[in-house]
């Protein structure tokens, strides 16, 4: 049995990879890494499957994360899912992301998934953009690329948009949705949901010949604020949930990644090819889909 090595395993994006392979029945060890193996979620996520191992470790850390990872499983850690911390944490997004692909080589990892962002479809590997953590994920890219070229170790590149799933009651949600109609004035913008993501991250380590050497950028809808809110309507029964604009005006100017990635919304955008992605993936969730089946806004 082969071993993949899941970083963010209690996050969004490493949790969602994490249940997609749980419920694909995979044959792989899964070795969920973790800041606390006590925490209630790292806890819940190991009742999931007994495939699963908890690794406690930090990402600052790399090769102690492997020596943890290996008291835990005698099998031989063939895969690494990297995906890191991007805006609002103090922690240093680029030097994780880059030593992480390092021990990993270092380490005879065969296959290395990282998790980055789309920036504008084909574009993306000459676009570095203005956006602090987009340009950080541009340097990560580039450096597993480089590093990984000559050696046994292959590598898949997924590149999400906008998350549909920041779209949560309460303060969050409203900055998210103000943010939006403010910011985009009029444009669309497009938004996957993270199952999604976990889906293409399990395809990616199911089928590694299909991925391996390529990058693909992932979406599941594209819309307007006008549409958002029509359809946020039409699915909840409720109006959009909105905060003060002065709010937001504070917000993108206080934590300027945040203000740079709107502006970049509005000035260039994803171009993500939905049709392509959505033949490869019928179950591909819109924002409609997204806010029936997954989000807190409907019961079920």
């Amino acid at each position: 049995m082969n071993a993949v090595l899941i970083t963010g395993a209690t996050g969004k994006q490493g949790g969602s990879l994490i249940r997609n392979l749980v419920s694909r029945n995979s044959s792989l060890e899964i070795l969920a890494v973790t800041r606390d193996s006590s925490s209630a979620s790292a806890q819940r996520l190991k009742q999931l499957s007994s495939n699963i191992k908890l690794v406690e470790g930090n990402l600052d850390n790399p090769a102690e994360i492997f020596r943890n990872a290996r008291a835990q499983t005698s099998s031989p850690i063939w895969g690494v899912f990297s995906v890191q911390v991007a805006i609002g944490s103090n922690v240093d997004e680029e030097a994780q992301g880059k030593k992480l692909v390092d021990e990993a080589l270092k380490q005879k990892v065969k296959y290395f998934v990282y998790s980055s962002v789309d920036r504008g479809g084909e574009r993306s590997w000459d676009n570095p953009t203005d956006v602090p953590h987009f340009l950080r994920k541009h340097h990560i890219e580039h450096h597993l690329v480089d590093k990984a070229k000559g050696t046994e170790m292959d590598w898949a590149i997924l590149r999400p948009v906008a998350f549909m799933d920041n779209m949560v009651p309460g303060f969050l949600g409203k900055v998210f949705a103000t943010a939006w109609k403010m910011a985009l004035k009029g444009k669309s913008l497009q938004v996957v949901a993270v199952s999604d993501i976990g889906h293409f991250g399990a395809e990616a380590f199911l089928n590694p010949d299909e991925y391996k050497g390529r990058a693909i950028s992932l979406a599941g809808d594209d819309l307007t604020f006008d549409q958002l809110a029509q359809v946020f309507q039409q699915r909840t029964g409720q109006r959009i949930p909105m905060t003060f604009q002065f709010v937001c005006s504070l917000l993108l100017t206080a934590v300027k990644d945040m203000g740079y990635m709107y502006r970049w919304f509005h000035d260039e955008g994803y171009q993500v090819d939905i049709g392509a992605l959505k033949k490869k993936h019928p179950g591909l969730k819109n924002f409609g889909d997204w806010l029936e089946q997954e989000s807190d806004f409907v019961k079920r």
